[in-house]
């Protein structure tokens, strides 16, 4: 079924809301029913230690559970009829191209504005609090980095291709999806299906995907990167299939920019609201955010940065998207803004627009964004955040950050730093 706009209205969005993935809740509910429920854990310690999925690959399991697992990995693995390794291949290459200013959009425009759905929002937040994986990483922030590697897998070359680590990611994704959604219809305390609908279910799987493509696209439009129309379409096919990889309905695929956007529009009409969920993961993305990247300067750009890419889509869906998520608007945040990017790093800049703001710090933000989570993530976690050789040569990334412990001066208040962090987030 090809994407049709016209089909996509407030009751079919809300029917949306029952479905889910059945394919995945189908092998979850298998695992389950045949009795390796306490197996769970030791399945998902397999998914995280392999990179590709075999025969043999659950050869220490149950014949049974053996049987389920392979079953789903071969009926997962299936790229659709339609897939264009030709466009593909030229979406990667916008990814290639763009990739830090894509990192800094996800986080400051894709994430918050899945934040701003409320009942969305309540999935990642109940999650992010139930369950804790590392005392000294906030579970709500680290998710972050599983996204963006999700991201990097996806869309670095050969992501998307047959056995590609983008489709192992997906696939590995599906089956955490299903989980999370058995084990919150089982708290009957923390899960409220009548007024939440099912947990991750498939208007919510749609709204996520459009942060992916046309958030990203908007993001970039908006930094005056100007991409030809084949080139917005490539990278729109990467994402719709993404989203038939992820058990996304067709008929939620956009083809096009104008699309996407207008789908992203509709379901943020339907779904934008204040909560309090929301609210708790944007201050954990801007807590992280400002953690990561070391000295202070930079601490009031990431709520800046989000009060100014989401208001294209405030404007389209009649929302303010903003106030939703609970930060200050770009005007409330102007003044600190220019006050700490002092001339040392990007010039006078009090006279500019707001665009012409964004346009002059993000070169320096985005990259000193990748190197610390790199850094964070990499540096003696238990995670770890990969980015391809080729791609870091490619963006100017570095691993180390100690050819810069000469540039410390104190301006204004502001630690203009790019030394390590050593605090834990608190």
């Amino acid at each position: 079924m090809s994407f049709d706009l016209d089909i996509i209205t407030e009751d079919f969005l809300e029917s949306l809301r029952t479905k889910t993935d059945p394919l995945a809740d189908d092998t979850v509910n298998a695992i389950i029913e045949s009795g390796h429920a306490k197996e769970v854990g030791r399945i998902f310690m397999t998914l995280m230690r392999n990179d590709s999925f075999k025969g043999e690959s659950f050869n220490d399991f149950d014949e049974e559970l053996q049987e389920i697992l392979n079953q789903y990995f071969i009926a997962s693995a299936k790229l659709p009829e339609w897939y264009d390794s030709a466009l593909i291949k030229q979406g990667e290459a916008v990814f290639n191209a763009y990739g830090p200013e894509i990192f800094m959009l996800l986080n400051v425009s894709s994430l918050p504005m899945c934040y701003t759905c409320a009942k969305g929002a309540e999935v990642l937040y109940t999650t992010g609090r139930l369950v804790v994986h590392n005392n000294d990483i906030d579970p709500l922030a680290r998710r972050l980095m599983e996204t963006a590697q999700m991201i990097m897998n996806v869309m670095s070359e050969g992501g998307l291709s047959p056995d590609g680590a983008g489709v192992i990611t997906m696939q590995k994704v599906r089956l955490i999806h299903a989980s999370i959604r058995h084990y919150l219809k089982q708290q009957k305390d923390e899960w409220d299906t009548e007024r939440l609908g099912q947990p991750i279910n498939q208007e919510d799987l749609a709204g996520t995907l459009m942060s992916f493509g046309p958030v990203i696209l908007s993001g970039l439009k908006n930094l005056n990167i100007e991409l030809s129309e084949s080139e917005q379409n490539a990278y729109m096919h990467c994402w719709k299939v993404v989203g038939h990889m992820m058990g996304i309905q067709e008929e939620l695929l956009p083809d096009t920019y104008d699309q996407g956007f207008a789908l992203a529009t509709k379901i943020l009409s339907h779904q934008a609201a204040p909560s309090q969920a929301g609210k708790e993961l944007t201050a954990s993305c801007i807590k992280f955010l400002s953690y990561v990247i070391p000295g202070n300067a930079f601490d009031d750009i990431p709520g800046y940065m989000m009060s100014y890419f989401l208001e294209d889509f405030s404007k389209s869906s009649g929302v303010d998207l903003i106030s939703c998520i609970g930060v200050n608007s770009k005007e409330e945040k102007k003044d600190k803004v220019i006050l700490a990017m002092t001339r040392y790093l990007i010039g006078q800049i009090s006279h500019l627009e707001h665009i012409s703001i964004i346009r002059k710090i993000t070169p320096v933000f985005n990259r000193m964004l990748l190197q610390g989570m790199i850094y964070h993530f990499n540096g003696g976690k238990s995670v770890h955040f990969t980015i391809p050789p080729s791609l870091q040569k490619e963006w100017n990334l570095i691993d180390d950050w100690s050819d810069y412990k000469t540039i410390t001066p104190n301006l204004l208040g502001n630690r203009l730093t790019w030394q390590k962090k050593t605090e834990t987030i608190k």
